[in-house]
């Protein structure tokens, strides 16, 4: 009975620090959700004078609140279900949250591009793996927690930034690819020179 009784204390301890780190862990995620929000308005600031650089500051904070969200999902199947059920609502709300001000701010920034912006080289890869991060969050958005959740303005951004980023994608540069380039032909002897006697 002891045993049981400190084994029970243990996991209690346990739950209570894992709790903890999970509220951490959600307050984190809000605080990069509107860093990110920040930096992508800074980004369509910049774009205004063809300048890209600040994008990468974005899509870096972006992908740092989706791992946080990542890593808070993990830290809650860990736990007890019986002790996590009101961490996981609000971790639910907050994703949604998170999902919301990334669709909206995505948006924003690629329909702000106009038709005769000038694109460095290399934008195509740049922008293509937006469209891979639009279909893991719709299909986050599929999943039967969130499935009536989900406000309609979001998947609309979500629709519309995938067209937007395609329309960019065809007509941006790429970087170049030497890896298909033909060898330089080697030298020919022309056959009048071949013709010609060797002197000694």
């Amino acid at each position: 009975m002891v045993r049981g009784a400190a084994a029970a204390i243990m996991a209690w301890k346990r739950d209570s620090a894992g709790r903890d780190e999970i509220r951490g862990l959600i307050d984190a995620i809000e605080r990069q959700a509107r860093e990110a929000v920040a930096l992508g308005e800074r980004a369509q600031r910049d774009m205004g004078g063809d300048r890209f650089a600040s994008y990468l500051d974005f899509r870096k904070k972006v992908e740092e609140a989706r791992a946080l969200a990542t890593l808070t999902e993990d830290r809650l199947q860990s736990l007890s279900e019986t002790r996590v059920d009101d961490l996981r609502a609000q971790f639910e709300k907050m994703d949604l949250f998170l999902i919301r001000l990334l669709a909206n701010a995505t948006r924003r920034y690629f329909a702000s591009m106009r038709d005769d912006q000038i694109l460095p080289i290399g934008a195509r890869e740049l922008f293509e793996p937006e469209l891979r991060i639009i279909e893991e969050m719709r299909l986050k958005l599929s999943r039967p927690q969130y499935a009536d959740k989900v406000a309609p303005a979001v998947l609309e951004d979500l629709d519309a930034t995938a067209g937007i980023i395609q329309r960019i994608c065809a007509r941006a540069p790429a970087l170049p690819d030497f890896s298909d380039e033909p060898s330089p032909p080697k030298p020919v002897r022309r056959l009048r020179n071949l013709a010609r006697p060797v002197r000694s």
